[in-house]
Parts: structure tokens; C-alpha cells; sequence
């Protein structure tokens, strides 16, 4: 599903009840994908010249905070040795 345009990837993981793990940084735009839409948001923020090591790495790190959390309605961010966990946009905060 590489090239499918994020509206719809993301609406195909909403429908199915999918997390989306994502290299893509848009998707880190709670205004516009807001977390409580979805079964989770995974973002990988890879160094710019990533080996697969990185790649591995960011997986350890995520299947690490699957164990310890759920992640649906939230964004996770992943980046170096970091997780970071994003809720929701409230109400209050988008106005």
C-alpha cells in the first residue's frame, strides 16, 4: 500500500481496525489525524541516512511499547531510543 494517498490508507486502517506504523510524517499532524480517530498511529522517525539497523532498532523499540501499553487512540512517535506517546487533540485545544 506504498503509494495509496494517505487519506485513504488511513481510512482503510480506521474501517479494518488497524494500527498504521508509518514513515510518513504527516501522519504525525494530530490536527489533521487526530489519535482518538484510530487504532493507533505509529510514526518511525529514522535518521535521514537510516541503515536497516535503525529500522530494526525503531521495530524493537515498538514491539517493547505494544507490550507495556496499547496504543489504541494515541500517536506513538519513535525516534533514536525514545518512544513518544501523543493523545488525542481535545476539543479545547484545536479551537
Amino acid at each position: 500500500m506504498s503509494s495509496t494517498a494517505d487519506g485513504l490508507l488511513i481510512d482503510i486502517c480506521r474501517r479494518e481496525g488497524r494500527c498504521l506504523v508509518t514513515l510518513d510524517r504527516e501522519f504525525g499532524n494530530r490536527l489533521r489525524y487526530n489519535p482518538s480517530d484510530y487504532s493507533g498511529v505509529v510514526l518511525l522517525r529514522l535518521p535521514s541516512q537510516a541503515k536497516p539497523q535503525d529500522l530494526q532498532a525503531a521495530v524493537e523499540i515498538l514491539i517493547r511499547g505494544l507490550e507495556a501499553a496499547e496504543v489504541t487512540g494515541k500517536l506513538w512517535i519513535i525516534r533514536g531510543e525514545q518512544l513518544l506517546e501523543y493523545q488525542a487533540i481535545s476539543e479545547d485545544e484545536s479551537d
